[in-house]
């Protein structure tokens, strides 16, 4: 077993004993049930440990943060799944659709107030770093909510959406795995590389979208409205396809037959493949971001987790 596999099985462990602590009640449950079924690529632990060794942190303390960033990213998904009204979720129903939304928005608060308890003994720029991010993705839900129906959103504000969502937690993992283990001189390029890869990771959630498939409600960015960028990207290339879905977002929501036309209509234009184009330009400029820092010996596998990550997209759920 390699060091990174052998690491992220400890981090479900640590995972399955905090979320073990509180054993009884439906709160519980669907906690669990989202963070501890599988179905994720847990590339957050992976990048947290490939970035921590190179720096030289303690293995311990990579795991702390390791399991909190899972665990808020959990929390992202519960409250997420509310808002957008979801039913599936990893080829499961989601926690809102089993249990009703306050369970949903309760279990996604229990899972944050455990990230910040495995966190509380370690330096104050790592917690007070995770506080920021869930102000962050607070900040960016809260954003994405406000644009829903808008073809005509600037690609950086999406940018500033997407690097809220996803960025900003793949920055804090690189951050913290720098500062534990004391190596100043490494924040910035960790943080910007793992900022590059969580808007990589947005760019796969959208492509997912358009491929549905049994783990993921297809059309779901359509259905709600949801200014993604292979919608933006469609918009921008057709003036057949802008008019084809402002007249259905006029409906809240459009109805089932609406979103498969305009999902079927964004396929034929490319849009999957444009986004697939800029997922990988998103994964060469996080490498990038670490070329200032020369050649160094754990530098190639680094690199091989992005280039894995982007390649096996297609098979792998976000």
């Amino acid at each position: 077993m390699d060091a990174a596999r052998e690491f992220v099985e400890t981090v479900e462990e640590r995972l399955a004993a905090a979320l073990c602590e509180h054993r009884g009640g439906v709160l519980a449950e669907a906690s669990r049930a989202l963070c501890l079924t599988g179905g994720g690529k847990r590339i957050r632990p992976r990048l947290t440990f490939l970035l921590g060794e190179a720096a030289g942190a303690a293995r311990r303390d990579l795991e702390d943060v390791a399991a909190a960033a899972e665990l808020i990213h959990g929390a992202s998904l519960l409250h997420d799944d509310v808002v957008d009204g979801a039913a599936v979720r990893r080829r499961r129903p989601t926690a809102n659709a089993r249990w009703g939304n306050a369970v949903a928005v309760l279990a996604g608060d229990w899972l944050l107030s455990t990230a910040f308890a495995l966190l509380h003994a370690h330096p104050r720029p790592i917690t007070t770093g995770a506080i920021e991010v869930v102000g962050e993705m607070s900040r960016a839900a809260s954003e994405e909510l406000e644009v829903r129906g808008r073809l005509d959103l600037p690609l950086q504000a999406w940018r500033s959406i997407a690097e809220g969502k996803t960025g900003t937690l793949f920055a804090w993992c690189g951050r913290s795995a720098a500062h534990l283990a004391g190596r100043d001189d490494l924040v910035v390029p960790f943080s910007t590389f793992g900022r590059r890869l969580g808007v990589a990771f947005q760019l796969a959630d959208d492509l997912k979208d358009l491929a549905g498939g049994e783990g993921k409600d297809r059309f779901a960015d359509l259905r709600n409205r949801n200014p993604s960028m292979p919608i933006l990207w469609a918009a921008a290339q057709s003036e057949e396809a802008r008019s084809r879905m402002e007249a259905a977002w006029l409906k809240d929501p459009p109805s089932s037959e609406e979103v498969e036309g305009m999902g079927a209509a964004l396929l034929e234009l490319g849009a999957a493949e444009a986004n697939a184009a800029s997922l990988l330009d998103e994964v060469d400029a996080a490498v990038v971001s670490l070329s200032a820092l020369g050649n160094p010996p754990w530098l190639g596998e680094i690199e091989e987790l992005a280039r894995s990550f982007a390649q096996g997209i297609a098979r792998e759920e976000p």
